[in-house]
């Protein structure tokens, strides 16, 4: 008894060795899983792009560079921040490099051109950016979800937060595109329903005005109390110097969001940044462990503190990482791992991250910031307040 039983253990660790060495051969034959990500990596926004895609790649980095069995490639596009080469880019990166997902996107304008290309060709997009409303509203589709935030959930507390603390008058200054309008008009929305008065709004064809003298002009003959914009990347730094150079700063101070005053424009502000308020959806000095983790990594990696552009693209690759990890693959339908997207619930560097029945991210929590200068003598970013995001707008109709 003891030499059969002795036997049969033997065949039995025999048969559990093969398999367990047909899992490992199973595994390492599966192809990598290959994610599109596609940025504005040229152009106006280049640097926001550039700290999107280091987020982005931190969280693959804390996955190991695999997920669900396999391993992780990443494969991208640059779309000139143009709905048509977008278009060109995604169908590359579908058709010809076929990826399994399609991930980043900054642009609304682009987003928009995406999200119906995304439902005809059946893929699913997960947005990094992406902020207009329409995104997940009106051309919502159960092949696309977004892991930032809509304009609304960002900008319309905001107009209510401003007007509930002695600003009663505004004049709105932005880019003439979807962005600009989503951005400003869901400010414009909270600030007047919470008592304050839009005197003038000032539009400026997007990527095209070097010049912002005119609007200036006009908002300063306004003599409304404060200045309030939308802009990003060399646009937001324009308009930043250009309002100072104006003798604005103390009439008619500048506010915006993050884009505005984005860290990465500082140095090019020169004394001009120190006093700067804005609302941003994530502060680095945030005491969570999932921000400081994610600080401790990225201060490690690149020598500087992340901004937002770096967050969302963490939030981006993590919504995504996550979402496989739960489902074990990658499901042949698009529609199954919007679906799990959905459901995704995680703390991340911004705060935690969950999903409304539309798959677009809810901001948990908005910061107001004041640039001021630190103990070294550089510009840093200290906390005022903060105030609760609030809910898409209800726009969506196809039933997901």
């Amino acid at each position: 008894m003891k030499q059969v039983s002795r036997r049969g253990l033997s065949m039995a660790i025999a048969l559990l060795c093969l398999a367990a060495c047909g899992v490992r051969a199973q595994t390492a034959s599966q192809p990598p899983l290959k994610i599109g990500l596609i940025l504005p990596y040229r152009g106006i926004w280049a640097q926001i792009a550039e700290r999107l895609d280091r987020g982005f790649m931190l969280a693959i980095e804390e996955y190991g560079g695999k997920v669900a069995g396999r391993s992780i490639a990443v494969v991208r596009a640059d779309d000139e921040l143009t709905p048509s080469v977008g278009v060109q880019r995604f169908n590359k990166l579908v058709q010809s490099d076929q990826v399994d997902i399609v991930a980043g996107v900054i642009g609304s304008n682009v987003a928009i051109a995406l999200s119906e290309l995304a439902d005809k060709a059946k893929k699913p997009i997960v947005f990094a950016g992406a902020f207009a409303d329409e995104v997940t509203g009106k051309y919502c589709s159960p092949y696309v979800g977004r892991s930032s935030f809509s304009t609304n959930g960002f900008q319309y507390n905001a107009g209510k937060y401003w007007a509930t603390h002695g600003v009663k008058t505004a004049v709105l200054l932005g880019p003439d595109y979807s962005y600009g309008h989503a951005t400003l008009g869901a400010f414009k929305r909270g600030f007047e329903e919470a008592g304050g008065k839009v005197v003038l709004e000032l539009w400026t064809p997007f990527q095209k005005t070097k010049d912002w003298g005119a609007a200036l002009t006009q908002a300063s003959a306004s003599e409304a109390q404060i200045l309030y914009s939308a802009y990003a990347g060399n646009e937001a730094a324009q308009v930043v110097r250009q309002h100072a150079e104006f003798g604005l700063r103390g009439k008619m101070p500048l506010i915006g969001d993050q884009w505005v005053y984005d860290e990465s424009l500082w140095a090019s502000f020169g004394d001009v940044i120190y006093g700067a308020k804005f609302v941003a959806s994530y502060f680095p000095g945030a005491e969570t462990p999932a921000n400081t983790n994610f600080v401790n990594a990225y201060r490690n990696k690149f020598k500087e503190d992340p901004d937002m552009n770096a967050a969302l693209g963490y939030d981006n690759a993590k919504s995504i990482l996550a979402t496989l990890e739960k489902l074990g693959t990658m499901p042949a339908d698009g529609t199954q791992f919007i679906s799990a997207l959905r459901n995704a619930d995680f703390e991340g560097p911004r705060g935690r991250i969950r999903f409304n029945p539309q798959n677009s991210a809810l901001l948990e929590k908005v910061y107001v910031l004041q640039v001021v200068r630190g103990a070294d003598g550089k510009p840093k970013r200290q906390l005022i307040d903060t105030f609760a995001g609030a809910p898409d707008l209800p726009s969506c109709t196809r039933s997901m």
